[in-house]
């Protein structure tokens, strides 16, 4: 029988809650002794350029970035889906959470 592997692809622009929750599902995962690996994906970042006066004047610009960070969970062995719909249903409001089946 072959297991399937879950992969939850987890972003944010906010790198200190992503870290704090990573490090809430690791202590959950290892208790429950499900094997997992995480993955670290590129940072896309996004710029915004707002024009400062309403009028002529082009070179008064101001310049603003949002850094997006995504890291991908690759849970190993089959884990009940109501397991993992609890584990995932106390994630703060700034992730967005996908998840994939391989």
């Amino acid at each position: 029988m072959e297991k399937k592997q879950l992969q939850v692809i987890i972003k944010t622009f906010n790198i200190s809650v992503l870290k704090l929750y990573i490090h809430f599902l690791e202590k959950v995962l290892r208790s429950l002794n499900i094997r997992f690996s995480i993955f670290y994906l590129p940072i896309k970042k996004k710029r915004f350029t707002l024009l400062k006066s309403p009028h002529v004047n082009k070179t008064a610009r101001e310049q603003f970035e949002i850094k997006y960070y995504k890291l991908s969970l690759v849970l190993n062995c089959g884990v009940r889906a109501s397991v993992l719909k609890w584990i995932l249903l106390n994630k703060p409001s700034v992730l967005t959470i996908k998840i994939k089946t391989k």
